[in-house]
């Protein structure tokens, strides 16, 4: 049933996407929290002000191993990145929730630690203090910061 939802959810992005002719952001995503996870996916900017802050809507797909076998894990998150060097992200899969908070590099990296929290009934426990990495490939113009010298 979740398997469901999540796979109508992901196509209702897709074709969101291409009815408002966005380009997508693609990103990936390690982070550790009692066991490695790698995801990865499309992201699209929600919110663009003057201030080059911005918020981010992702979703994608991971793997984690859990008791020798490899699970794979839908991932929806949020990151509101202020400006160009601090950000903060929350997401949830069929198995966890979790955040983070931490410094980002002109929006291209983001390194940064949190929490992570498994749900009571999930067949994998992913739950602990976490740390992630996120690169962001794109040639959309408004995506990265621009750095700023001088005065």
């Amino acid at each position: 049933m979740m398997k469901n939802i999540t796979l109508c959810i992901v196509l209702f992005f897709f074709s969101f996407c291409n009815a408002q002719k966005w380009q997508p952001i693609y990103y990936i995503d390690y982070s550790y929290a009692d066991r490695h996870l790698l995801r990865g996916g499309f992201e699209f900017i929600v919110m663009n002000d003057n201030h080059q802050n911005k918020l981010f809507l992702g979703t994608g797909y991971g793997i984690v191993n859990y008791n020798g076998k490899l699970h794979g894990i839908p991932d929806l998150h949020l990151s509101y990145n202020l400006g160009t060097v601090l950000f903060i992200k929350a997401g949830s899969s069929l198995y966890h929730a979790y955040s983070l908070a931490g410094i980002s590099m002109l929006n291209t990296c983001d390194i940064g630690i949190g929490y992570s929290k498994s749900f009571n009934n999930s067949n994998v426990q992913i739950q602990g203090f976490t740390a992630g990495i996120t690169f962001r490939l794109t040639n959309k113009e408004n995506v990265y910061g621009r750095l700023k010298i001088g005065f």
